[in-house]
């Protein structure tokens, strides 16, 4: 029989770091604690900027500041938020301090699990958050290293639970779905505002803000229809885009386009991380 690790307990007891509390690293760290995911006497951040240190202890009284070193002397579960071109100097700061008993978190999709086992002797795992986390909601995709114990996926999986929709995925996939759940609300935002854009300067007289406004609430009333209605995209765009309307004609002139477009935003990306993942050492 399976047992499971009594999370409970372990937010109690284990020490929690977060090395580097830049735009990604700072919104875990709050939203764990906002949610009450974790209790501040039991969090640890390092950051390279002091300011930044000194507001998110502000924000948490009794939250430990600490160097990179002192972190990882002291913490089990170790997430570290720092881009993969900084992670070997951060690294070799805490080298002395790691230890097989730890659980290691990389955030940066560049680094190889494999290559960041074979660099460290903790157990690791890959987290690539989203900026949605900020409101308790949207995926956050997860990876597990070869060495991480099913006691490993059950916590991250629970912790990370309390902000996100979790989901477990193979390491192999991660480009694709890196741009669907972490960039996809950049994206999703792009193609709003574009809309909105367009559909006002399509008429002098039509207000801007409107046009956004209008948007706006069509998306989110759209995804709510989708959501409670249990439609998926193809019939919701069957129920609107009748043959001959102006809005079949208006889905005739998106496909001539909007795929390549696709296809070009998730070729580069690939390639660009291929690129950066060739040349990374630690």
């Amino acid at each position: 029989m399976r047992v499971y690790l009594n999370f409970n307990y372990l937010k109690l007891t284990m020490n929690t770091g977060f090395v580097g509390i830049g735009s990604m690293g700072g919104m875990l760290v709050r939203a764990l604690l906002r949610s009450r995911a974790l209790r501040v006497e039991y969090v640890w951040a390092a950051n390279r900027s002091e300011g930044k240190l000194d507001a998110l202890a502000a924000e948490f009284p009794g939250l430990h500041t600490a160097s990179n070193r002192q972190l990882a002397a002291n913490c089990d579960l170790i997430f570290l938020c720092v881009k993969a071109g900084d992670a070997a100097s951060v690294l070799a700061q805490m080298d002395s301090d790691l230890y097989p008993g730890q659980l290691l978190v990389t955030t940066a999709s560049q680094i190889p699990l494999q290559v960041l086992e074979d660099r460290v002797p903790c157990r690791v795992a890959k987290l690539i958050p989203s900026i949605t986390q900020e409101i308790g909601a949207g995926v956050a995709l997860l990876m597990h290293g070869s060495r991480a114990t099913a006691d490993d996926h059950t916590l991250l999986e629970d912790l990370l639970g309390r902000i996100s929709h979790p989901i477990v995925i193979a390491e192999s996939w991660s480009r694709p779905a890196i741009g669907l759940a972490s960039g996809g609300p950049a994206f999703v935002a792009y193609l709003l505002q574009s809309m909105a854009e367009q559909a006002a300067r399509s008429n002098p007289d039509f207000p801007p803000e409107l046009a956004l406004s209008l948007v706006q609430e069509t998306a989110s009333a759209t995804l709510r229809l989708m959501a409670d209605a249990h439609m998926n995209p193809e019939e919701v765009i069957r129920r609107v885009a009748l043959p001959g309307g102006m809005t079949a004609l208006g889905i005739e002139a998106l496909s001539r386009y909007v795929p390549q477009a696709w296809q070009a935003v998730f070729r580069e990306s690939a390639e660009r991380e291929k690129s950066a993942r060739d040349r990374l050492v630690l």
